[in-house]
């Protein structure tokens, strides 16, 4: 009964619910942790921000709230798949020297004497570097991810700042300033789900 009580609570109050999500989250990849981190940050700071605020201001900009909320889940569950990759990268990288058995199979087909030899060693040779492709894509594809967390950081910061110029304007003179912030969210997400439609076509 104590369990089902406690998640009746964390439900009830949005502070805890958040700081309880963050405790349940797995483990990322370092490139990866770092950068979940300082965008989670900027999602409590706005919550933290809407501490004291009149119920006009919040409700305003509670829908910033709610798409900063959506977008963070998004960048986990991303993060979360991109470091199962990453980890699965490293192990190929390790157990593999494709440069060195590419070249073994070229040195090979050089000296090989008959048809059947030769093929053997073409078909292996367009299997290693089908492979070592292969890697080189998922390793782009690591590095672009890494590099849109970084911009996606950059952006909810901005956020962030504008919303904390807000505090202490007439409910009034903010609601203009609440659709071009939602925008540069929404826009975000937009660059993030071109990640997910990637990784579905993405293999190791």
């Amino acid at each position: 009964m104590a369990g089902s009580h406690w998640v009746i609570i964390v439900s009830r109050d949005p502070g805890l619910r958040i700081n309880f999500t963050r405790q349940s989250r797995e483990p990322l990849s370092q490139r990866f942790q770092t950068r979940f981190d300082r965008l989670d940050r900027a999602r409590v700071s706005i919550f933290n921000s809407l501490q004291g605020v009149s119920p006009a201001f919040r409700k305003r900009i509670q829908p910033v709230q709610d798409t900063l909320d959506e977008l963070a889940e998004h960048s986990y569950q991303l993060c979360l798949n991109m470091t199962a990759m990453d980890n699965n990268f490293y192990i190929q990288k390790l157990s593999n020297n494709f440069d060195a058995d590419i070249e073994t199979m070229q040195s090979n087909l050089v000296v090989a004497t008959n048809d059947r030899d030769k093929k053997e060693f073409e078909e292996t040779l367009k299997s290693l570097q089908a492979r070592k492709a292969q890697l080189k894509s998922v390793e782009t594809l690591l590095s672009r991810f890494e590099a849109q967390l970084t911009g996606t950081n950059n952006a909810v910061d901005s956020v962030v700042t504008n919303i904390a110029s807000l505090k202490g304007r007439d409910a009034k003179q903010i609601e203009g300033k609440i659709p071009p912030l939602l925008q540069v969210l929404q826009t975000e997400q937009e660059e993030l789900r071109q990640f997910d439609a990637e990784m579905e076509k993405t293999s190791l």
